[in-house]
């Protein structure tokens, strides 16, 4: 081989080696830059309600929630939930009576920037009321479309009486959160969720018990923040 063609054909290997090397390193580098990208959106996805509306927790939380009795009792449960999804949240008593709830809300000082969450315990919610459950649950709705709030949930299903206001509410287009199916009576053992930590049986099988004799257990509160947040995202 002449002098000549060894030098074409040894620059041709090495352009040839050269290229292959750019190639393997710059799809390298696509892949992670995609892996990242991808990283990134997801990550975005999963904290934007906090970025967008996590409030000054006070005065502008992400969330107010104007409960009493058994939401009450979850509320340390209930605002762990909201704050892992990135939002702040802030309490007020609600009052006993539907009737008194428009009230409470016309008053308060509080503006949430994401949603409200409301709960009253039943039966003294409606028999407290001197009005119709239509026209207390008209009233309701009413101060609820006054907030500038994307989501507004009222929470039923934590006593086992019916409330005819919530039912008017319902008729009325108000989101309701229900976690009744989830719930069950005082030491009842029902099936594990995923995210229950569970007390086996004799047989072996997971169970929780989400009402005692003084109310919700962790469990049970556990079902009813996550009820709660699904909705106010």
């Amino acid at each position: 081989m002449t002098k000549k063609r060894l030098d074409r054909w040894y620059f041709r290997d090495v352009v040839d080696t050269s290229s292959r090397l750019f190639k393997v390193l710059t799809q390298q580098r696509l892949r992670v830059l995609a892996a990242l990208l991808i990283a990134l959106v997801g990550v975005l996805y999963w904290w934007w309600p906090g970025i967008v509306g996590s409030g000054e927790p006070t005065a502008e939380p992400s969330v107010l929630v104007v409960g009493n009795g058994d939401l009450k009792e979850a509320q340390t449960v209930v605002s762990r939930r909201l704050v892992e999804e990135g939002l702040t949240v802030a309490w007020i008593d609600a009052p006993a009576s539907w009737c008194d709830v428009s009230a409470v809300l016309d008053q308060t000082e509080i503006q949430p920037t994401l949603g409200i969450v409301i709960s009253l315990d039943a039966p003294i919610s409606f028999e407290s009321c001197d009005v119709s459950p239509e026209l207390a649950a008209q009233k309701v709705k009413e101060s609820l479309e006054g907030l500038s709030v994307t989501h507004s949930v009222v929470v039923t299903g934590l006593t086992q009486s019916a409330d005819p206001v919530v039912n008017a509410l319902v008729e009325l287009g108000q989101v309701v959160v229900d976690p009744e199916p989830l719930l069950a009576g005082v030491d009842e053992r029902v099936d594990c969720l995923w995210w229950d930590d569970c007390v086996p049986d004799e047989n072996g099988i997971g169970y929780v018990i989400v009402r005692d004799s003084d109310g919700l257990t962790l469990a049970g509160q556990q079902r009813v923040a996550r009820m709660i947040v699904a909705k106010v995202l």
